[in-house]
């Protein structure tokens, strides 16, 4: 291994130390509002092709008496599917609790569901104002229902929550299926006054953080606008950002789970992301001003998505859900490894044996420029008393020096950066890797072996006691850093005695590195060394 192979080392562990640290882009300055109003086609998939966009349809259910009694306390509604229990209070026919019952807060069996909705009785989502009756987002929305059960015979279900006021009447209607976590939500505005009304709707979306796999994921308040995806950073209480045009959509989002909103026009909308506390984020999307004549009725219709990050879901939907799920600068190479991850574990069952055959594609796609490395570093220990030679002729002269080293490789025909090209190349594939094991939910507490339950998550065994800092034993870190160790001893060495001794404590510095790192990451870098390993005994082989 020649001394640009350990600069190249070197300058890795730099690349993968500050990648951490990488400051995401910036929220975007506001495009020009539009006054677009064409309707969206949505895509005629099997998530939305019930989807139906005529507006003039009276779609409000009207089973609810005109007046509400001042008596009435708000209930609870509970709509029961295979995939979730949304709980909706008619406290503002907001969401109370929406638990997703595929997926545990934790990887023990007895872990409780993941529920997307935790904040504050005070600030629950999805609540809805008029900028003349802003505290509407509270006021009584009376159901005819409290209990909707989703099954096989009804799959589908609209539930409307009704408040009339004295010059008001506001309605949202929701609806449910069976097998998807798409719903629809249609907020309908009359006039039921003898004036004319100028208003601006607004629908609150109160979050409080998901839960974290990693401090290096994002979580917060993001959109689509015109074919751009942005993420919006609210670090300190008080924090606030403002943006204003078209959007596809608006989300609060983790790297595993979402609440997303969806317009259904094309219209200008005004986002307003502000950071209550250190618990709470909330998303406004007020809709441009409007004007009702007595008796006039306006509809805002809306698709919800409340869910998992699942690629091909999202695809489903449409509407450029999917880029929800970024990968940063490493998002063209991370989405074809995650679609072969899923490609080979529709076979085998198991993430880890899909990591493994994986780093075997990816080996052999590296195999003819890792065989011209290795017989290129091979040449030059064999150059190691020319070189020697001419430092000791030329060591006074450097560019006399350099000038008749590259005649000596060019003589031999030997690239003298062709040592740490592989490495080079592969660091790419080690960032996407990582950022898919960090984000995609379909390697969220997925197994390995043995005592390795989660490919995301550091690998630990834990043998009765806790090792401090540690917890548990890196058993397969451990196992990386012994064979980065063997892989060294058997690449040939074309360094200085001082340049070798750094070079052993490389495998120390790699396990230390990569103590804390996804087991699913390990096991990739592992693998490669141990093919490495075999790739080298076989040219040491053939060359002897």
């Amino acid at each position: 291994m020649e001394q640009r192979t350990l600069i190249a080392v070197i300058v890795s562990i730099f690349i993968i130390i500050g990648y951490q640290y990488l400051v995401s882009t910036k929220l975007a300055p506001p495009p020009k509002e539009g006054t677009t109003s064409k309707a969206i086609q949505p895509k005629e998939k099997k998530d939305i092709k019930d989807i139906k966009a005529d507006s003039k349809k009276a779609t409000v259910s009207r089973k609810i008496p005109k007046r509400h009694p001042q008596n009435i306390k708000a209930r609870d509604v509970t709509i029961e599917t295979d995939l979730y229990q949304a709980v909706i209070t008619e406290e503002g026919a907001r969401f109370k609790g929406f638990i997703l019952k595929k997926y545990r807060q934790g990887v023990a069996k007895d872990s409780p569901p993941v529920n997307l909705v935790t904040t504050s009785p005070e600030k629950l989502p999805l609540g809805v104002s008029l900028s003349t009756s802003p505290g509407l987002s509270a006021a009584l929305f009376l159901s005819p229902k409290t209990k909707i059960d989703l099954t096989a015979k009804k799959p589908e279900a609209t539930i409307p929550f009704i408040h009339e006021g004295r010059d008001l009447f506001l309605a949202k209607e929701l609806t449910f299926k069976k097998d998807s976590y798409l719903m629809e939500l249609t907020v309908r505005v009359r006039n039921d006054g003898s004036k004319t009304i100028e208003d601006r709707l607004t629908i609150h979306l109160f979050n409080r953080p998901f839960a974290k796999s990693n401090r290096y994921v994002f979580v917060g308040p993001a959109y689509y606008s015109q074919g751009e995806f942005k993420e919006v950073k609210l670090k300190k209480p008080g924090n606030e950002q403002i943006f204003s045009g078209e959007i596809s959509w608006v989300a609060y989002q983790g790297p595993y789970f979402m609440m997303a909103l969806l317009p259904w026009e094309h219209l200008t909308w005004e986002l307003n992301f502000k950071r209550w506390d250190e618990k709470t984020v909330e998303t406004r999307i007020k809709s441009v001003p409007f004007v009702l004549r007595p008796g006039e009725v306006k509809d805002f219709r809306f698709s919800l998505y409340f869910g998992p990050k699942e690629i091909e879901r999202l695809k489903i939907i449409g509407r450029d859900l999917d880029k929800a799920i970024d990968f940063g600068m490493f998002t063209p190479i991370a989405k074809p490894l995650l679609y072969v991850l899923k490609f080979f574990y529709r076979f085998v069952h198991n993430y880890g044996v899909a990591i493994i055959l994986l780093t075997a594609i990816i080996k052999l796609i590296f195999w003819p420029l890792s065989h011209y490395s290795y017989q290129s570093m091979q040449k030059m220990q064999k150059l190691q008393p020319h070189i020697a030679r001419l430092k000791e002729k030329y060591g006074h002269d450097k560019e006399r020096l350099n000038r008749e080293l590259m005649n000596l490789y060019r003589s031999y025909k030997i690239n003298p950066l062709s040592g740490c090209l592989p490495m080079l190349l592969q660091i790419p594939v080690f960032f996407a890797l990582y950022k898919v094991l960090l984000a995609a939910i379909e390697l969220r507490h997925a197994p390995f072996v043995l005592w390795i339950n989660d490919l995301s998550a550091p690998d630990r065994l834990y043998i009765g006691f806790n090792i401090p800092f540690l917890g548990g034993i890196p058993v397969l870190t451990i196992l990386m850093g012994v064979s980065m160790y063997f892989q060294q001893k058997m690449s040939p060495s074309s360094l200085d005695p001082m340049q070798q001794k750094m070079m052993a404590l490389m495998p120390l510095l790699f396990t230390v590195m990569f103590v804390n790192f996804p087991s699913g990451l390990v096991l990739y870098w592992l693998v490669n060394n141990v093919l490495s390993i075999v790739q080298q005994y076989y040219i040491n082989k053939k060359l002897a």
